[in-house]
């Protein structure tokens, strides 16, 4: 569990829901650890020890499974974090060419655009139009 502490603190306690859920989880079954422990003590039957034993290697599978996924959020966090320092110190990249030539505009390509969304409705609403004549066309035959 002390492992578990110092992963979360160097993710500074912000993790993934589903993360915290298990570490709780894992806080109960560590209860529930104690408690097979204390019965164990009480009466050292082989079936207790059997149970007991059987609780404290779930346990720490569960434990390392958690450990395991928090240094993997830690790296990737990590990563993620190298990721955008360097995007931010890259220099600028330079033009590709010196010309002066007219670039085209984003705004032309979003014209264009929206012409074709025109369009298609008024077609849309010719072939509306003509499907409700022929539907009266052939009502009335």
């Amino acid at each position: 569990m002390e492992k578990i502490e110092i992963l979360l603190e160097k993710l500074d306690n912000t993790i993934t829901s589903s993360l915290a859920r298990r570490i709780d989880d894992l806080d109960d079954l560590n209860e529930k650890l104690e408690l097979s422990g204390q019965e164990y003590e009480k009466n050292p039957s082989d079936e207790n020890r059997i149970k007991y034993n059987e609780v404290i290697d779930f346990v720490e599978k569960k434990e390392l499974n958690i450990i395991n996924d928090l240094e993997k959020l830690l790296e990737k966090r990590k990563s993620d974090k190298l990721a955008t320092e360097t995007l931010a110190q890259a220099p600028a990249p330079a033009p590709a060419s010196t010309t002066t030539e007219p670039e085209k505009t984003p705004e032309k390509s979003e014209e264009k655009k929206g012409n074709n969304g025109v369009l298609t409705l008024v077609l849309g609403g010719a072939l509306l139009i003509a499907s409700f004549g022929a539907i009266n066309f052939f009502r009335k035959q």
